[in-house]
């Protein structure tokens, strides 16, 4: 799975906050999580907030993943590769890499993505099944497909 020798999958520090919320708005704009957001993921959630770093410690990406309040239940919030490391295999690493992290405990998993994203075809090579299309989910015009892991 290390088909990328030069590039850490670790947990999230606190100094990377800012540099994960200049990502997130480069690459998703008005549709980017606040900065704030990211401290607070990273409080509630610091095991499933992992980034992506190259031997020169620079961020080239991240995922945040949620534990549901179901035991057997996780959420995949994000991920996010820099526009200059897209098609490297980091967004694949950093979701194998965290599901791998899950205890055993956890046997669904789930995300949305927009229908037009080309993640939803990894998504898919990596066993998440489509469970349908939910309109306006983040508004008007704002769809996601719902898909599922079962581990």
């Amino acid at each position: 799975m290390n088909n990328l020798p030069h590039i850490s999958i670790k947990a999230a520090g606190k100094h990377q906050l800012q540099a994960l919320y200049r990502l997130e708005q480069g690459l998703f704009g008005a549709h980017a999580y606040p900065d704030f957001f990211f401290r607070q993921s990273f409080d509630c959630w610091p095991s499933g907030l992992r980034v992506a770093c190259d031997e020169n410690e620079c961020l080239l990406g991240y995922i945040l993943l949620a534990r549901s309040e179901r035991v057997d239940s996780a959420w995949i919030l994000s991920v996010a590769v820099d526009s200059a490391a897209q098609g490297r295999g980091i967004g694949r690493r950093l979701i194998v890499e965290s599901l791998s992290a899950l205890p055993a405990s956890v046997t669904q998993v789930k995300l949305t993505v927009a229908p037009d994203n080309p993640a939803r075809y990894l998504y898919a090579r990596l066993g998440f099944v489509e469970q349908g299309l939910e309109a306006d989910y983040f508004g008007p015009d704002e769809d996601r497909v719902l898909m599922t892991l079962c581990r």
